[in-house]
């Protein structure tokens, strides 16, 4: 548990008045994203039943002996129902739900969800409305962790760029960007790390191989560690020697694209309007059917979460929101770029965590 039991407790409340407004008895939530949130403890559902129980009285925790130990210790939840390997979890759901409507995490196994279907009182429906809405705005704890995360990341990422040289694997790259994420204090990567050189970097979620480095090539890293519980997310795109014909201009188009977005968030804006003034940026460049997704997501606990920056997204952004923006070119058989940020709104303004530039930049 990285921070004090109020803030937890905090959240809870505020998850309970959201049950109340919405006629919800019980939440339930397995080990994952929303269990991390709720009560400090970092751990994955297993085939043993472990999940956290929500009511308007409290929490209670089901979990299987082997983990009482570790959730005790390294959360803030002390009313605990552990069992054995001799014992039916399943059946405990019927005495600690209560009746009424119970939301269930989106994220519990179906083998665990049809095993306890049979013990729930009431009509179940997916928590995951509920707990987006409490995660959506970030506090000042959540906040302060995705600063250091991207501070610690992108110096990884100088660290990196610093020894490549011609020859070098896609996947050999990768795995020094992620030797640093240790050296820098990082808990790990926040998801698979992507290294893509030359035509590969027209790939927008490419898998790094064994394409070796040359003189000539792009070179897009997207690239994420995680620093208490919380990831960051970032992508630059680099040149190596040279820049190919065509892709000074490419860059500069993305870039502008980014910072075009980024400058119209305020008080008001929808999360669909910074996808659309990015849009007009790269079509006003002749680049429109070159950008082929959306131009961000909510990051925190979960590397892809809410908001989404997409069209049909009419929500106004929110305060403390975190995101990020990310529009890219991709030219099949040739390459890409993409520049992308974890920003915060603040209330009144957009401001990017990151420090690193985005000034196009020859290795």
């Amino acid at each position: 548990m990285h921070i004090q039991k109020s803030v937890y407790t905090e959240r809870l409340a505020r998850l309970q008045e959201l049950m109340e407004k919405s006629d919800v008895a019980s939440v339930i939530i397995p080990p994952g994203p929303n269990f991390f949130y709720l009560t400090g403890f970092e751990t994955e559902s297993m085939e043993r039943l472990a999940a956290m129980i929500v009511t308007g009285h409290g929490i209670i925790a089901i979990c299987p002996d082997l983990m009482k130990e570790q959730l005790l210790a390294n959360s803030w939840i002390d009313e605990i129902r552990s069992w054995n390997d001799a014992q039916d979890p399943y059946s405990m759901i019927k005495n600690l739900v209560p009746r009424g409507r119970v939301a269930i995490d989106g994220s519990l196994p179906y083998m665990h969800y049809a095993r306890m279907h049979r013990f729930l009182a009431g009509e179940d429906i997916l928590a995951d409305d509920l707990m987006a809405k409490l995660r959506i705005m970030k506090d000042e704890h959540e906040i302060s962790a995705i600063a250091e995360a991207v501070r610690r990341s992108e110096a990884a990422l100088q660290d990196t760029i610093e020894t490549l040289v011609p020859g070098m694997t896609e996947i050999s790259i990768a795995r020094r960007l992620e030797e640093k994420f240790a050296e820098r204090g990082l808990q790990g990567p926040a998801f698979q790390t992507i290294v893509a050189s030359g035509p590969n970097s027209s790939i927008p979620h490419h898998v790094p191989g064994n394409r070796k480095l040359d003189y000539g090539d792009i070179l897009l890293m997207d690239f994420g560690g995680r620093y208490n519980g919380y990831a960051s997310d970032i992508t630059r795109t680099f040149f190596l020697g040279n820049v190919p014909e065509g892709f000074r201009e490419i860059y500069e188009a993305v870039r502008d694209a980014n910072e075009t977005a980024r400058g119209i968030i305020a008080p008001g804006v929808e999360y669909q309007e910074m996808d659309a003034a990015a849009r007009k940026v790269i079509s006003g460049r002749g680049f429109g059917k070159f950008f082929i997704h959306r131009l961000g997501h909510g990051l925190g606990i979960s590397v892809h979460e809410d908001p989404y920056l997409v069209a049909g997204n009419t929500s106004m952004v929110q305060e403390n929101g975190v995101f990020t923006i990310e529009p890219g070119i991709y030219i099949q058989g040739k390459g890409g770029v993409r520049i992308e940020d974890t920003n915060r709104f603040d209330g009144k303004s957009c401001t990017a965590f990151n420090g690193f530039t985005r000034d196009l930049t020859v290795i």
